[in-house]
């Protein structure tokens, strides 16, 4: 048995990883990945699989019984997200500079769209720059993500904590001037955006709102906010989003991101070879990236 996981039983954390080239998923803890048993991978093929088959207490047994252990760095960490499942975002959910005198800040309205999971990369993998003029607008933008838990239509905003498996950190990357012209094409340039790097699994006594999230580019704080100045709750969000279509075990929901975005530098500060990036949301961890361009 971890001789730690007694202790922070409470605050389970659970990875996607890449080990000696199989996808396998487990356990992260401070800096280390506890992978599942071979056996158990059999039975319960994904994350999604655990949260299909209400299977956390399986999933902790296995990771008492199975010895197996590695450093981060001796793995490729995949983004915590499984084949299959929806990847939503909700925009402009923070107020910012220029929405200060407009009517923005007080809307009814929530705006959605959604991303493709080949556009995601793990922690500590490189984002890429785009080839061509896509390659001068690359932004970031760090965001809590909630993933959920249990299928739901016409949710009841009390009703929301039951449906919630957990929280990650995104960084919904953009491609500023293809947005003008499309959001689904701005938002979903393969290997442009991250995520990880870990799901941190929900329980009674965590407080999203409470949470703190910072950007840090090149080691300079870029964003700092607590996620309950966010416009729309993540109740909300949940609430509003299931009355559209029936939310599933996996789908993750990227919440939206504060001020600070290279967008909003003056001048523009876009993403380009060389850059670090890192995302931190208390209790979850931090997701790092660097920047690399093939050009």
């Amino acid at each position: 048995m971890h001789k730690y996981y007694k202790q922070i039983k409470i605050m389970l954390k659970l990875s996607n990883f890449k080990i000696q080239g199989q996808d396998t998923f487990g356990e992260y803890y401070e800096g280390k990945v506890y992978p599942v048993s071979d056996k158990f991978r059999a039975k319960y093929r994904c994350i999604r699989s655990i949260i299909e088959n209400n299977a956390i207490d399986d999933l902790k047994r296995n990771l008492e019984e199975n010895k197996e252990v590695y450093p981060v760095k001796a793995v490729r960490m995949l983004p915590p997200i499984s084949h299959g499942s929806r990847i939503f975002c909700v925009g402009l959910n923070y107020p910012k500079k220029y929405m200060l005198d407009s009517s923005m800040n007080e809307r009814d309205e929530m705006i959605l769209f959604s991303k493709e999971l080949d556009s995601f990369v793990g922690s500590d993998c490189p984002i890429r720059v785009p080839t061509g003029p896509a390659g001068k607008s690359l932004d970031y933008e760090g965001e809590l993500g909630i993933i959920i838990g249990k299928a739901g239509k016409d949710i009841k905003p009390e009703e929301v904590q039951s449906h919630i498996f957990g929280f990650t950190i995104v960084n919904d990357g953009s491609i500023r001037d293809w947005q003008k012209h499309s959001i689904f094409a701005g938002k979903n340039f393969e290997c442009s955006s991250s995520c990880g790097p870990c799901i941190l699994v929900n329980h009674e006594e965590l407080r999203p709102e409470t949470f703190l999230l910072t950007t840090k580019l090149n080691d300079h704080l870029v964003q700092k906010a607590k996620i309950e100045t966010m416009i729309f709750k993540c109740e909300e969000i949940i609430a509003y989003m299931s009355t559209i279509l029936t939310l599933k075990p996996g789908d993750v929901i990227a919440t939206g991101s504060p001020e600070g975005s290279g967008m909003s530098q003056d001048p523009y500060r876009f993403l380009q070879d060389g850059d670090s990036l890192e995302i931190a949301i208390s209790n979850i961890g931090v997701l790092r990236n660097n920047v690399v361009s093939f050009e």
